[in-house]
């Protein structure tokens, strides 16, 4: 059964989001209401400025007419992957008899590894299924229905630092909301944009973001593999600041200017507006060279992440990109997998004109809370 309508909150390193929207026809959404604002954020796994966190979201929920305690005494919020970790263990649930599995079997088999892999730093966030096994060994990637005797499970069970848990728990009884309801949001990304027949097999989703770039390998209904780092599309925004002596803001325009595709001559300019109204020269091919090597550096740490994952050379290793750092780049996901030797393809919620790899985190969060993945 979905809810009518849910609210979500999407907590980016430099940006926060809400958004309210419930099910609509053919497997879309219907939008009540989005709003969103730029914070201190976080850096390195640890927030800037915490204390002001919960005023942003009082005031972004204000701008959306919603107060907790008329419109929704519940809120969903997105656990990022800089306060996140994953450990993949296996799980036996005997059935005591050759029976069909029932969902109270899976669900006590959940209990069961989630209590065993408590922690006093950590929160459980949830616990997903990468493969089951039945029997002597038959695989099954629903088991429910089926005949065994026993189920042996291969399991992804994904924590949040109680720190960020604690801190957002006191922030939503401030706001006068009843409940909060934690969601991995690489697990929900991965859910939903890419398809379960493809999750069969591993599959690599790199979210770019402004100041953090996240990378999870997805199989089955979880998450086999997380890390994270700190550096986004926001460094490419300060190298492109210093290298030409711009505002952040200049910058930023300048940035959106790139194609990374173009190979220009020694006079190939850009022009840019400054602050002040004035049209510059900035050359095209020292620019596109400044944004090229940061990719790079992003690149050189995904492939990093993908070693510690396995020693092994995944030669089939689907790849998709989210977030706004890379992808809003003319040519960034193409060089991007220029430099990782792969195929990357852009991760998108696969909606009607929301089909864009900024949207993939938010859009995400609202699947997940309707139950939609």
């Amino acid at each position: 059964m979905t809810k009518d309508y849910v609210l979500v909150l999407d907590i980016g390193s430099s940006k926060l989001r809400v958004m309210r929207a419930g099910e609509g026809v053919n497997n879309t959404f219907t939008l009540k209401g989005y709003a969103e604002s730029e914070y201190d954020g976080y850096y390195e796994g640890r927030f800037l400025n915490p204390d002001a966190i919960g005023d942003c979201i009082r005031g972004l929920l204000n701008e959306l007419d919603i107060e907790a305690s008329k419109n929704d005494s519940k809120i969903y919020i997105g656990v990022p992957s800089e306060f996140s970790s994953v450990v993949c263990t296996t799980a036996t649930y005997n059935l005591g008899e050759r029976r069909k599995v029932r969902k109270s079997d899976i669900d006590n088999l959940f209990y069961t590894a989630g209590e065993k892999a408590k922690s006093e730093n950590v929160e459980i966030v949830s616990v997903n299924p990468i493969s089951y096994k039945l029997d002597e060994g038959r695989l099954s990637n629903n088991p429910i229905g089926e005949q065994a005797t026993s189920i042996l499970a291969e399991l992804s069970i994904i924590y949040s630092v109680k720190g960020f848990i604690d801190l957002f728990n006191r922030i939503v009884a401030s706001l006068g909301f009843e409940s909060v309801e934690y969601i991995s949001e690489p697990l929900a990304e991965g859910l939903f944009v890419v398809s379960k027949e493809e999750r069969e097999n591993l599959n690599m989703v790199i979210n770019v973001g402004d100041l953090t770039t996240n990378v999870s390998f997805i199989k089955g209904e979880g998450l086999a593999s997380l890390a994270s780092f700190s550096i986004g599309g926001g460094h490419i925004t300060n190298d492109l600041s210093e290298a030409f002596d711009l505002s952040l803001a200049e910058a930023d325009r300048l940035k959106k200017q790139i194609i990374l595709s173009l190979k220009g001559k020694n006079n190939d300019f850009y022009e840019l507006m400054t602050d002040n109204g004035r049209v510059i020269k900035i050359p095209l091919n020292t620019a596109n060279d400044i944004v090229a090597s940061r990719i790079e550096i992003i690149a050189s740490a995904v492939s990093q992440c993908v070693q510690l994952f396995s020693s092994q050379f995944i030669s089939y290793l689907p790849v998709f990109l989210t977030g706004a750092g890379i992808s809003l780049i003319k040519g960034g996901r193409d060089y991007l997998a220029k430099c990782l030797g792969r195929n990357v393809s852009y991760g998108v919620p696969p909606l009607p004109s929301k089909d864009k790899p900024q949207n993939a985190s938010i859009y995400s969060l609202v699947a997940s809370a309707l139950g939609k993945v």
